[in-house]
This record gives C-alpha cells, sequence and structure tokens, in this order.
C-alpha cells in the first residue's frame, strides 16, 4: 500500500519518491517532497488563476469586475435582465454580433443595442429568448437603455479578443458574464487587474430535464436541437446527454 501510495504521487506531482519501508519514512518522504505549484507559499489549495486573478470576498472594492458564471438553465438570464435595469454595462454574446456593426473594432466600445433604431428581433442569444416581434415589442422598449462592449465572452476566441483589446484595464464592463470561467479567469485577468465570482445554482437534475425541453425549441442557440423533439426524457439522458458533472 505504501509503495502504491508513493507511486500515485509520483506521477500526480511529477516527480521522483523515495520508496518507504514504513510509515513513518512515508510521512518523511511526503514532507520533502516539493509542493504543488498550485500551492504556493501561501499554502493556498486555490489554482493560480483563481490565487492571482481573483479576489476574496471579503476583499472585495470597486477596482474588481464582477465576473459572471453562467451556468446554462441555472437563472443567468435573469440576472442578465436585472443587471440591464440597474444600468450596467455587460460584456457576453450580444457584444460581438456583426449585426451592430463592432465586431471587428481595435478597441472596446460601449454601445446601446436596443435603441428604438434596432430591429424587434433583436436579442443576445440567451437561453429563454423569445424570437417573435409581438412580444419583442414591449421587451426592448423596456430595455432601450441596456449597455454592451463590442466582445464575445462566451467563447474563447472571443475571451482571447477581449484580453487582446485590454477589456478588464478599461474598466468600460460592470460585469462580464461567461459560461468558460476557467478559460475567463485565466486570460481576462491578471494580479494588476483582478475580478470576482458571482453565479447561480440549480439543482443538477432539474437543470438537466430543462435543457432538454428547451433546446427542443430553442432555434437561437447555437446548440438548438430539434432531433429531441423525437425521443423521450429518459431516452435522452441514457443514450444522448453528454453532461457529466458539469460544474467541475
Amino acid at each position: 500500500l505504501l509503495t502504491l501510495t508513493l507511486s500515485l504521487l509520483s506521477i500526480l506531482l511529477d516527480i521522483d519518491l523515495p520508496l518507504p519501508s514504513s510509515r513513518t519514512s512515508l510521512r518523511r518522504s511526503l514532507q520533502t517532497a516539493p509542493k504543488l505549484r498550485y500551492l504556493g507559499r501561501s499554502h493556498s489549495a486555490l489554482l493560480p488563476y483563481a490565487h492571482h486573478n481573483l479576489r476574496r470576498i471579503k476583499l472585495l472594492d470597486d477596482s474588481a469586475t464582477p465576473l459572471f458564471w453562467h451556468i446554462p438553465k441555472s437563472g443567468g438570464t435573469t440576472a442578465k435582465r436585472l443587471y440591464d435595469c440597474f444600468g450596467l454595462t455587460l460584456a457576453n454574446r450580444l457584444g460581438a454580433d456583426p449585426r451592430y456593426g463592432l465586431h471587428d473594432k481595435e478597441e472596446i466600445v460601449v454601445f446601446h443595442p436596443f435603441d428604438s433604431s434596432s430591429s424587434n428581433n433583436d436579442n443576445d442569444g440567451d437561453d429563454n429568448a423569445r424570437e417573435n416581434s409581438s412580444s419583442n415589442n414591449s421587451n426592448n422598449s423596456s430595455r432601450n437603455n441596456a449597455k454592451f462592449v463590442n466582445v464575445d465572452t462566451t467563447t474563447q476566441e472571443g475571451i482571447l479578443r477581449a484580453e487582446r483589446l485590454g477589456l478588464v484595464p478599461s474598466r468600460k464592463a460592470d460585469i462580464i458574464f461567461s459560461s468558460d470561467v476557467y478559460f475567463a479567469s485565466d486570460h481576462l485577468f491578471d494580479e494588476s487587474h483582478r475580478g470576482t465570482i458571482l453565479a447561480l445554482f440549480r439543482q443538477p437534475i432539474d437543470r438537466l430535464v430543462s435543457k432538454f425541453y428547451y433546446l427542443q425549441t430553442a432555434t437561437w442557440e447555437r446548440t438548438y436541437r430539434p432531433e429531441w423533439k423525437d425521443m423521450s426524457l429518459l431516452e435522452w439522458a441514457e443514450k444522448v446527454n453528454g453532461d457529466e458533472n458539469f460544474l467541475v
């Protein structure tokens, strides 16, 4: 058992450890082993991007830009609407939509996509958007003051563009939305421009059931799946669903 334990640690730590003959020698071997990179001198269990790029809740101040971890079908769209009402400037998928002509600008630009000249069918591709003009007339009129920056923080390509344009240092986005929280945290923030993470969580099975029914009809989504209409929920869960431990 001691040999197996040290063999596994050697693989995980990528170091050579002497094989002990007793528990005492095992303890000594572990004490002399190099620490994992993400432990560092502070003995923090945080990964490097979190340790260096994010602030603890108790250390929050106005210099920390919030990153909202948008977990699909967990209330993220409702949160966006609330921040719209607060008059905050958002960074998410909508910002780089070619319809607004700002997706190839080499600078961060704040704009109002839902002003009176916008199409009735404008939406930000969220998981509860509805593409019909009869309902969007009132929706758009209530969102005329919504502000966005011209980057897409929902894809890795878009996150890298936002990093290159200096999204966070520009201080033009009040809150950033992304489902790829690890990649976004690693690339958008640094030790001089830290962030903090917010999230809404949902019971995992409820979330998947909602996803199953939603993507059958969500024609505006990149992940639209009309073929799921011909499946039962049980069949989909057993044969199609690819989510496994989504949050980690």
